[in-house]
């Protein structure tokens, strides 16, 4: 386990300490200022945010800037979902981190539902939120999963795609997925299992087999035997999976 300086690690333990943290400094310190990959951004918050009742953090389809942790308050969040219109609601409560997930744009809001503070931090001090707090990792592993079941919706709601653009699209997420899980990006390894993937795309066999040649024909995929199928431009299938713009990701 890595060490950490004590005022870091009762920081992480406890409420916000303004005598172990001068968050008045990190408040007022523009955020661009700060590297990502910086001291600063891993160990400590960058600022502290104030909510009052009713104030939004953030909205599906923002753009995720960071990671959150609540001090004190209560932070309401709430995934819909693109085929059911019934919301699902839980409450964040202080220690509780939040703002996860491998997707670029959120996909719940974020609600102080009474005066609430949450602190900011960078990206790349999730490493270190997961090692003081397990429960981060779970947090993780919670996010990553509804995102994906969110992904998957909304490729096969609202106008039907073709087989090889929802090929796409489930490509782009396992790429991600992959990323997020320390894994190669660009592999989809020999374990994936075809009859699975058409029947997650809610297709028969053959129409994945033709969705997946007209991919190799296009140049985004190739076959990697014995490992399996490389993505050549994830972007690429990012693109032709869905308009991130119409579906708010």
């Amino acid at each position: 386990m890595r060490c950490y300086p004590a005022t870091v690690l009762l920081y992480a333990h406890g409420s916000v300490m303004s005598e172990l943290v001068d968050l008045g400094r990190l408040n007022a310190h523009p955020l661009g200022e700060v590297a990502p990959n910086s001291t600063a951004g891993c160990c400590l918050p960058l600022r502290v945010k104030t909510l009052r009742a009713g104030e939004a953090l953030f909205y599906v389809g923002e753009q995720k800037g960071f990671i959150y942790r609540v001090e004190k308050g209560l932070i309401s969040v709430r995934w819909s979902s693109p085929r059911d219109p019934q919301d699902l609601a839980e409450e964040l409560r202080p220690e509780q981190v939040f703002g996860l997930g491998f997707l670029d744009n959120h996909v719940y809001d974020a609600v102080a539902l009474v005066e609430t503070s949450v602190s900011c931090w960078f990206k790349s001090a999730l490493p270190f939120l997961e090692e003081l707090d397990p429960a981060v990792k779970r947090r993780q592993a919670l996010e990553t999963e509804r995102e994906f079941i969110y992904r998957r919706e909304t490729l096969t709601s609202g106008e039907p795609l073709q087989p090889f653009q929802r090929l796409a699209g489930f490509l782009s997420v396992a790429s991600r997925l992959n990323a997020a899980d320390g894994r190669d990006p660009y592999l989809i390894d020999e374990t994936v299992d075809c009859a699975s993937v058409a029947a997650f795309l809610k297709l028969d066999v053959d129409e994945l087999g033709r969705a997946l040649v007209e991919l190799q024909r296009r140049g985004l995929v190739a076959f990697d035997p014995p490992h399996g199928l490389r993505l050549r431009e994830v972007e690429a299938l990012q693109h032709l999976g869905t308009d991130f713009d119409s579906v708010g990701l």
